[in-house]
């Protein structure tokens, strides 16, 4: 199977040469990769052209980017970017995140995740990040998530899908998606990527659990539903309680300045009902636990 990846970068300088690196050592290498230097005003452009003379397969493209306050939307609008200038073609694509070590052989276990089941969409391994000079696993999401950081679609899901949404949550509504067209998620826990720079780092946690609580609602997930992750978030991630109402209050403000949707009625019912089964789910394995 081929692989084509595609990376937005906005001011990475500190760390992309590392990713490009990890990246350039895989015992199956993409058949092309594009950096998209998403209007960086430091020498992140510099670098990925160093490494383009020394890696044919890799490409710089240069994007002015207008949208620095349109949260998930510029991420998406850069990678497009790049992806409308593929020139191989591709059974994989990947979207990754400029601030990641990856292991030497993490795409070649992607790769073998999507030969071994042909109903597997989407994969990846999973992150960990820097914690008092440990590397941890980041409690944020479920582990049978694919984080948006390094997503690995399989053509057919990703066309299915109708690609990625411009807007908040479009690494979330995207598996969502997926399953709702009959594909299937798959997570690698042996593979394993040390993500740089820990999520909120640049932008602050509270705000970005206010831009999950705001992806919650166009993803029509409901009040219910929202309030209970939102109570697992209060709980599990600091500050404590305040991560949980700020998810809230993400919900409230979509609904009051009427964000978009970004699925169907019929696609949100459906979104609805595997939360609740998933979440009951859960409910069953702990009351087993002894």
């Amino acid at each position: 199977m081929n692989y084509s990846i595609v990376i937005p970068a906005y001011n990475e300088a500190d760390n992309i040469a590392q990713t490009l690196l990890s990246v350039s050592n895989q015992s199956v290498l993409p058949t092309e990769l594009i950096v998209v230097n998403d209007g960086s005003t430091d020498q992140t452009a510099a670098i990925v052209q160093d490494f383009s003379q020394k890696y044919p397969w890799v490409r710089l493209i240069n994007n002015d980017s207008a949208s620095k306050h349109l949260p998930g939307a510029k991420i998406v609008r850069a990678f497009y970017k790049g992806f409308e200038n593929l020139r191989m073609d591709y059974d994989v694509i990947v979207k990754l995140d400029a601030d990641l070590i990856l292991p030497e052989h993490y795409f070649e276990g992607v790769l073998k995740l999507f030969r071994e089941d042909a109903t597997v969409g989407i994969a990846g391994g999973i992150n960990l990040v820097e914690r008092g000079g440990n590397w941890v696993y980041e409690n944020f999401a479920d582990k049978d998530h694919v984080r948006g950081a390094f997503k690995a679609y399989r053509r057919a899901c990703f066309e299915a899908i109708g690609g990625l949404k411009e807007s908040l949550g479009w690494d979330s509504v995207d598996e969502l998606l997926a399953r709702f067209h009959g594909w299937q998620i798959k997570t690698d826990p042996t593979l394993i990527i040390k993500h740089v720079r820990a999520r909120g780092q640049s932008t602050g946690f509270i705000k970005v659990m206010v831009k999950m609580g705001r992806a919650m609602y166009r993803m029509r997930y409901g009040l219910f539903i929202t309030t209970t992750s939102a109570l697992k978030a209060g709980l599990v991630n600091r500050p404590y309680l305040l991560t949980g109402a700020a998810v809230i209050i993400g919900w409230i403000f979509a609904l009051v300045f009427n964000d978009p949707y970004m699925v169907s009625k019929h696609e949100g019912r459906f979104i609805r009902q595997y939360r609740w089964e998933k979440m009951l789910s859960k409910l069953k394995v702990r009351r087993r636990t002894p």
